[in-house]
């Protein structure tokens, strides 16, 4: 790739809200290091390179690569928008120290976040897909010893906007990050790691997957199911994309996918649920330990065209994250002909 001037414009702060927008030069040629968005893998960077357009306010490229969030559906399915959760994801991280100085050894914490596609993502092309965040930071706390923002972003392919995504993060010294991550927290048990193997995992296409590796949902391990659509959480630590390095707790984005499978196989007629998503994190998940995924209808809203699904992720009576997913239904069963094409 080379450089390429793409357009980018305001993240709902009164900037240029049409769907084409100004010019802003990127470069699209290689990736970050992989330091700058705490990654151990160079292909699972996806940000290219950011500049700073005025007061708190940037412009971020990223490239796309030819599949998937888990690289799992095939060349002939539109782009998977969980990419642009990754990379709204990677930008907190990223302008965090280039911009704000947030030493590189501060543990990252994910508040909440929520995104919007706005238009259908384009179908998969044979080479990387350029996209531009448009992005703007709000801080949201006021204590000097406390890093939080807000980062606002509107996103662009092809010089159009295809929708809007925010997430909120705070920043923490590692001293003070050991303080709440482990207050109150249940001690590890030995032999961890087995936890997982205690689902059995459901088929890989009720999920809208190719592998088994990438099912997170599992039945319980009574094998009875209740009639409120819960599922076991699958973990699999050496999954190369949702452990892609070390983590002390369940990652975020392994909950999101998690919550978006449940929305997928919990609702009889569904396709692709995913056109809408909002997430809160409350607690820390514990590896070693079972969590439950429920899946229920959310409330009509007669403001929004999508109907939308409840998932909660509860582990030992705590809540570790509450999401809305959104998105378009069909009279399908996905078990009969549900699934990506493999």
């Amino acid at each position: 790739m080379h450089d390429a001037a793409t357009p980018a414009t305001g993240a709902g702060q009164g900037g240029n809200t049409s769907r084409t927008a100004p010019e802003t030069r990127l470069s699209f040629t290689d990736p970050l290091p992989r330091t700058a968005v705490h990654k151990a893998a160079d292909s699972e960077v996806l940000l290219t390179d950011a500049r700073c357009t005025g007061k708190d306010r940037f412009t971020v490229a990223a490239l796309w690569p030819r599949d998937h969030f888990l690289r799992h559906r095939g060349a002939d399915a539109p782009s998977d928008p969980f990419l642009l959760v990754e990379s709204v994801r990677q930008s907190s991280i990223l302008l965090s120290h280039r911009f704000y100085g947030i030493p590189q050894d501060h543990p990252f914490v994910l508040c909440d976040l929520d995104f919007v596609l706005e238009y259908p993502l384009p179908p998969q092309r044979d080479s990387p897909l350029p996209v531009v965040l448009d992005a703007v930071c709000v801080p949201t706390t006021d204590n000097p010893r406390r890093f939080g923002m807000r980062l606002e972003t509107t996103a662009y392919i092809d010089g159009l906007r295809i929708g809007r995504a925010s997430l909120h993060w705070l920043a923490m010294a590692p001293k003070a990050y050991q303080r709440v991550r482990f207050r109150g927290a249940p001690a590890e048990t030995e032999g961890a790691r087995g936890e997982e193997a205690q689902a059995t995992p459901l088929p890989p296409r009720a999920v809208g997957h190719c592998h088994d590796r990438d099912v997170l949902l599992g039945w319980e391990p009574d094998g009875v199911q209740g009639s409120d659509q819960s599922w076991r959480l699958r973990i699999n630590r050496d999954h190369p994309v949702l452990f892609d390095h070390t983590s002390d707790h369940i990652p975020g984005m392994l909950l999101l996918e998690a919550c978006r499978q449940a929305a997928l196989v919990g609702t009889p007629g569904t396709t692709d649920p995913l056109r809408k998503l909002s997430a809160t994190f409350t607690s820390f998940g514990e590896l070693s330990r079972p969590v439950t995924l429920h899946a229920r209808q959310a409330n009509k809203d007669a403001a929004d065209e999508y109907p939308g699904i409840n998932v909660t992720a509860l582990q030992e009576g705590r809540i570790l994250a509450s999401t809305v997913v959104r998105g378009t239904f069909t009279a399908q069963m996905c078990s009969a002909g549900h699934g990506a094409a493999c």
